[in-house]
């Protein structure tokens, strides 16, 4: 209302001035998604400057919708920092219409992906790929980004200029194969974002996107420095050594691969949602999506923040599983980090499945972020954090992409129609989480999270019957607790009889000296024999990943235990007051 009033105030005088005189150009206005959460705490930041923040056109599902001026984004970027410690912390669309299906987006999500394999089966080549990141390579990206231009912000000259520079870099890495080509995706502010293309031999039409954004916000205003070497030059290093490796060892995927820097994050992940809702509109079939923002800070004692909301949950556990897999001893914890915090939700909101591994926990991130003092020198001079954020990249990309390197012979692709791995649901029967359709393998998800009363776990204590209680004693994710559960086909088929399958358990431990999971598996569901597959020590204390192998014997409904204690002797229901015992079922061909 209150511009419609301007514009009216803005005819009269224009009607009583000389004929020369004209009205100053109406400014633009955009849509933003936001966080119902985030609403208070940015309309009092607003209050603080003078400004208003408008009032939501719709909220429904936690996240609302409103209409800004475009010179207020970079207010409300702040407001989500300074408040919230989120970046961006809202998405912003030209049209009422994107808003709207961005809302209804985030309550009802529809993925387009097809349904495929996230099964672990490429070493040969992922391993080849590894040895070669070199933490140099990543350090001179992020020094040539964080030191050339004052600021890399979006709709500036020296933006656009970070932007060419690196579509040069990548052009260079890509050398002479053709199936690999670097391009701008087009935007109407000055910053284009880059994106390099490896295209797939047998699976072109599915897509894996590997991205990180390549402009920097100070927060104290639009012509302060703003190095932004973490933020998120950082994120952009670990993706290019990424796709330098890839091409330096000759790889071809199977699957697509586009590597992506995005412009204008910073101000409401603007280059992002721009590319989403064009693959969205086009049909694009992306299998996975990864979200490299801040990689070179270690603010925590886990070395990865697993972002938990608006991400997809199958996609995380397949991540969490390439970490313990291939940089075994490198931990993680699960994190929130609220609407729209980085690129990862663009995706999220289009449909397609996304996950965004993070330096630290949002308590404990870089503080230098958003400042002039957000350079390499602040980061200890070395890219040395950045490197695991690099493998993760290449680990990602070898086992979701598939496809092989010179020399190596690539692994089968599963595309939908089976092998897929499931996601679990409560059996209110056999009251335990059940994987009930055929796939390659069967996920508790976050059923299990937790022990008894401690915690968030549902439906305790999940084990069949509920023959097995759980310990009382204790705190949450300070003592012992099974957190997750999974089988899979070592080959990305479906589970059958007489396939090798890789039990994965999440565990919360107190002490590796003091704690042991004891892994059984039952042919029959509904009436089990437990057999121990082996008693297993954590590698340390808190989050840790445990994995065994056994092969399916006959029976369509089976199911696994896993047994966590503290002390004591193996057992498939151990008594101790700190113990979890928790069950899978999953139905096998």
């Amino acid at each position: 209302m209150a511009i419609r009033k301007f514009g009216t105030v803005v005819a009269m005088l224009a009607c009583a001035a000389p004929a020369f005189a004209e009205a100053a150009p109406k400014e633009k206005e955009v849509w933003i998604t936001i966080g119902a959460d985030a609403l208070e705490p940015a309309r009092a930041s607003f209050q603080q400057k003078g400004l208003t923040l408008p009032a939501p056109a719709l909220e429904k599902g936690g996240v609302a919708m409103l209409r800004v001026r475009e010179s207020q984004l970079e207010t409300l970027a702040a407001a989500m920092h300074d408040k919230l410690n989120r970046c961006a912390g809202f998405i912003a669309h030209d049209t009422e219409a994107q808003a709207l299906a961005a809302v209804e987006g985030s309550t009802a999500p529809q993925p387009l992906a097809a349904l495929v394999a996230y099964n672990i089966n490429n070493g040969p080549s992922v391993n080849a790929m590894l040895s070669g990141v070199q933490e140099l390579n990543i350090r001179n990206t992020i020094n040539s980004l964080s030191t050339n231009w004052t600021t890399r912000r979006y709709n500036v000259q020296s933006g656009a200029d970070a932007a060419t520079w690196l579509k040069s870099q990548w052009t260079t890495i890509a050398g002479s194969r053709t199936d690999v080509s670097v391009a701008f995706f087009a935007h109407t502010w000055l910053q284009q974002s880059v994106i390099a293309t490896i295209t797939g031999t047998t699976h072109p039409n599915e897509v894996v996107v590997i991205g990180g954004h390549l402009d920097s916000i100070n927060q104290s205003g639009s012509t302060a420095a703003a190095p932004g070497a973490d933020d998120d030059a950082s994120g952009v290093a670990s993706l290019t050594e990424a796709f330098r490796v890839a091409i330096a060892n000759g790889y071809k995927p199977a699957r697509t691969v586009k590597f992506m820097a995005y412009a204008g994050e910073e101000v409401g992940l603007y280059g992002s949602n721009a590319i989403a809702t064009s693959f969205k509109n086009a049909g694009t079939n992306v299998v996975g999506v990864l979200q490299l923002d801040m990689t070179n800070y270690k603010g925590s004692s886990y070395d990865f923040g697993m972002v938990q909301d608006n991400t997809n949950a199958t996609l995380n556990s397949f991540t969490t599983s390439l970490i313990s897999t291939y940089q075994p001893g490198l931990t993680w914890t699960n994190i929130t980090c609220g609407y729209g915090c980085s690129d990862h939700a663009s995706w999220n909101s289009a449909g397609f499945p996304a996950t965004m591994p993070f330096e630290a926990t949002m308590t404990t991130d870089n503080p230098q972020i958003h400042t002039a003092g957000d350079t390499l020198t602040y980061l200890g001079g070395t890219a040395a954090n950045s490197v695991k954020f690099s493998k993760l990249a290449v680990s990602f990309m070898g086992e979701l992409a598939k496809g092989a390197t010179t020399g190596n012979t690539p692994p089968p692709v599963d595309s939908g129609g089976g092998g897929n791995v499931n996601t679990a649901t409560y059996d209110a029967t056999l009251k335990a989480p059940r994987c009930t359709a055929a796939g390659a393998g069967c996920d508790s998800g976050t059923l299990l999270n937790g022990r008894g009363g401690l915690g968030p776990e549902v439906n305790k204590p999940n084990t069949i019957n509920a023959s097995c209680t759980d310990g009382a004693s204790g705190t949450y994710h300070s003592d012992e607790s099974n957190d997750r559960l999974s089988v899979a086909t070592a080959d990305g088929t479906n589970l059958a009889a007489g396939k090798q399958v890789t039990v994965t358990a999440t565990v919360w431990a107190y002490a590796a000296a003091s704690d042991t999971l004891d892994l059984y598996y039952a042919a029959n569901a509904s009436s089990p024999s437990w057999v121990l597959i082996g008693s297993y020590k954590p590698s340390g204390s808190g989050a840790r990943t445990i994995t065994a192998n056994y092969t399916l014997p006959a029976g369509t409904n089976q199911a696994i235990r896993a047994n966590f204690r503290y002390q004591g002797t193996a057992g498939t229901c151990t008594t101790g007051s700190y113990d979890d015992r928790d069950d899978l079922i999953f139905t096998v061909q």
